[in-house]
């Protein structure tokens, strides 16, 4: 018998230079990262994003379901419709904790992608998971300040959507926290807000053809359109969070002339 030969997985391609770029270079920059480690982006953010989004339609149908059964005169909710409300406060708090920690794992995978690293699974996660908390707290201020624009007037919500839109990439490579992470975006987005609010529309209407055309697929029956808006949700969201890394690049790229050896030792200092 032969000895087989084991051959080695062919080599990643090299990493995009870190320069500034246009709208259009920084998404043909995102495709290539996307391309050239896709099926672990996918991985990483399927293993949630599947399970939790077939679950969050199978919650919205038993909700109505229940509103279905107090629209026919119940005086009083059922027992199963208690359940039913409770099971979707619970899920609706486990959704919110489990994407912080997919964000933060896929911005970390991003990032890592960004130098030429092959996104580790394991890594990527225990990341996400350690800064879960500031994550939430990052996110909960961002929200309130964009609620407070939108408020005013929606001019102002969109001014300050696209100002903060570097917080969660600020936290999880320089360890920025909280009013610190808010604080470093929307430093690093002044004079170049209309650049980077052109990449969060076009990227964002990428994102929503993609999974309109998956939610598309099945029009009846929870699980399949939740199977289907869940895969949807996995291979968008990898792409729609390498732009906004890029984006945070670039920024810091056009003002402070960041390298990717600066950048390789900062994720070695953020790795925690």
């Amino acid at each position: 018998m032969g000895s087989s030969i084991e051959v080695p997985p062919p080599p990643l391609p090299p990493p995009p230079p870190l320069r500034p770029r246009g709208i259009g270079d920084l998404l043909e920059a995102a495709f290539d990262l996307y391309r050239a480690h896709w099926v672990t982006l996918v991985e990483i953010t399927g293993v949630v994003a599947v399970p939790l989004t077939v679950l969050q339609y199978y919650v919205n149908a038993e909700l109505l379901r229940t509103k279905a059964e107090v629209q026919q005169g119940a005086t009083t909710l059922p027992p199963e419709a208690e359940r039913a409300l409770a099971g979707a406060a619970l899920v609706m708090i486990a959704t919110i904790l489990v994407w912080l920690v997919l964000t933060g794992a896929i911005t970390w995978a991003a990032a890592g992608a960004l130098i030429g690293r092959e996104p580790a699974f394991r890594e990527c996660y225990r990341v996400g998971y350690l800064r879960m908390w500031s994550m939430l707290l990052v996110g909960f201020l961002s929200a309130l300040a964009t609620v407070g624009g939108f408020i005013l007037l929606i001019v102002p919500g969109f001014v300050v959507l696209t100002h903060l839109i570097c917080g969660v990439s600020a936290l999880m490579v320089e360890g920025k926290r909280g009013r610190a992470a808010l604080s470093r975006s929307w430093n690093l987005v002044r004079h170049n807000a209309w650049r980077t609010f052109g990449a969060i529309i076009i990227s964002g209407f990428i994102a929503s053809a993609v999974t309109g055309l998956f939610g598309a697929l099945f029009r009846s029956g929870w699980f399949l359109r939740g199977l289907a808006a869940g895969v949807g949700s996995a291979i968008v969201m990898p792409f729609s969070t390498l732009v906004l890394v890029l984006v945070y690049f670039d920024l810091r790229v056009r003002k402070e002339n960041l390298d990717l050896a600066t950048l390789e030792r900062e994720l070695q200092a953020a790795s925690p």
